[in-house]
């Protein structure tokens, strides 16, 4: 994924039930999260046509992937698979030992996904403050 995927890929989240969009999402923050994690968020393309995205980033030693979503018209082919598990190979190549992704608590669609997936569901609640 490059700063040129911006427009679709905001596009493509926006149209995905369960996924939520802030502040932070906007173009420089876009931007600024591939420039840190270079090579690791990805999307896939059919006839052209942006079907999937992820942002997938790591802090050094655990890995994150965020707005992992794929275009309802091209879900149930292994494409969402696809795009993790090369994530997950990138992040491992990059030494990272444990991935946590980002899933919306009323999100059934995403919470499927991932227990398909074999992902286990974590305790924790994420606490937020903004740094306006």
């Amino acid at each position: 994924m490059t700063a040129a995927d911006y427009d679709e890929a905001h596009a493509l989240w926006r149209q995905c039930e369960g996924v939520r969009l802030n502040a932070l999402d906007e173009r420089v923050g876009f931007e600024r999260f591939l420039a840190r994690n270079p090579g690791l968020s990805l999307t896939a393309r059919i006839d052209g046509r942006l079907a999937a995205a992820v942002l997938c980033g790591h802090d050094g030693r655990i890995g994150y992937l965020h707005h992992a979503a794929v275009a309802p018209r091209y879900r149930r082919h292994g494409l969402g698979r696809d795009i993790v598990e090369r994530c997950l190979s990138l992040l491992k190549e990059a030494g990272v030992g444990q991935v946590y992704a980002f899933v919306v608590e009323s999100n059934a669609i995403g919470h499927e996904f991932w227990k398909h997936l074999a992902w286990s569901r974590r305790d924790v609640h994420v606490m937020q403050k903004a740094l306006d």
